[in-house]
């Protein structure tokens, strides 16, 4: 009896060791590699477009040792105390012209390393913006701060039709500009249409890195989105020149849209397991619901206090339920008690 005892500690404690060194937390300030997911080879790619103040505590699912996720923007130029408190890497943006002076000071205040330019100048209902305006606010308030180390995102263009005409105009009134990657916005129904605006750009600017930072598929139909969104992170996961994307969106169902990661208490969809690579951790029922509707138009959240000095602290870690809320030593610990108690 000692020696089935004997064995049976030194098999478990053998189990602990693997299991410990699997299982590290991956350290939300700083970037995970390659861990596998159900759709593919996870990259450093994957984000969230994150705007849902009125529920930060959704921001749980995204934000626990499974994700996925390494980084997400809110349209806005600092973050919220909730997204500080995550530890998920955020990007600020300078949106359109407004407040464009303060900009970066806000962006050095943060420690941020990459910002995202004018969202949507080629369209009349975002930024709103002439090229040759574009191009003075950007060699007068963002490109100085290249010379910082900041990495600097492109004017963030729309769909065929205005994007990247707006953006060759840009460049031609910006032959100092400089930027490190080109963002991009895509919605439709069309997985090919999908890669071949993306290939456009690629083609028009073949030296540049690209960011999806706004992509979903407009189909009412449930399946329709899922079988789009599964095959298209497969293929920009496998494309070198994709440096990263954010999926449209996180946040809780709205009329007439399948594209939301989150069900209406704040748990994730299926389309949300897939994307974030994990199962729900976190669930808050509203009363009254949140808000309906997003927008994009202010690039700010009027519900949250905005953070304008970023604390350099340790990383916050969001983990599974039970056995990982107690840590995997203390559960191995009492299941090797309990069985060695009952022999």
């Amino acid at each position: 009896m000692l020696f089935f005892r004997l064995a049976l500690f030194f098999s478990a404690l053998l189990a602990f060791s693997a299991a410990a060194s699997s299982s590290t937390i991956s350290n939300r300030a700083s970037t995970p590699t390659g861990t596998s997911s159900p759709t593919g080879t996870s990259t450093k790619k994957r984000g969230l477009t994150f705007a849902a103040g009125d529920t930060p505590g959704d921001l749980n699912n995204a934000n626990q040792t499974k994700s996925l996720i390494t980084w997400l923007y809110d349209w806005g130029s600092s973050p919220a105390q909730y997204l500080v408190d995550s530890h998920i890497e955020y990007v600020p943006m300078q949106w359109g012209s407004a407040n464009i002076d303060g900009f970066a000071a806000s962006v050095h205040s943060q420690g941020a390393k990459i910002i995202l330019g004018f969202n949507e100048p080629d369209s009349s209902n975002e930024a709103n913006m002439q090229p040759q305006e574009a191009a003075s606010l950007w060699m007068q308030f963002l490109q100085p701060m290249k010379a910082s180390g900041i990495r600097l995102g492109a004017p963030a263009i729309t769909a065929p039709g205005t994007g990247i005409p707006w953006l060759i105009d840009f460049f031609s009134n910006c032959t100092n500009c400089t930027v490190d990657f080109l963002p991009l916005h895509w919605y439709g129904e069309d997985l090919q249409s999908f890669y071949q605006y993306l290939w456009a750009l690629h083609s028009e600017y073949p030296t540049d890195p690209i960011w999806v930072t706004e992509f979903a598929c407009t189909s009412t139909n449930a399946s329709v989105v899922a079988d789009f969104l599964n095959q298209s992170i497969i293929y920009l996961d496998s494309l070198d020149w994709i440096e990263r994307y954010a999926w449209f969106g996180f946040f809780r169902p709205t009329s007439g849209s399948e594209t939301n990661l989150l069900d209406q208490d704040g748990g994730l969809t299926d389309l949300g397991k897939m994307y974030i690579g994990a199962e729900t951790v976190h669930t808050q029922v509203i009363t009254p619901a949140p808000t309906p509707t997003f927008t994009t138009v202010s690039g700010a959240d009027p519900t949250q206090g905005r953070v304008t000095t970023v604390p350099n602290t340790s990383p916050r870690r969001w983990t599974l339920p039970h056995v990982e809320t107690m840590g995997l030593g203390m559960a191995l610990a009492i299941f090797i008690g309990a069985i060695w108690t009952s022999l």
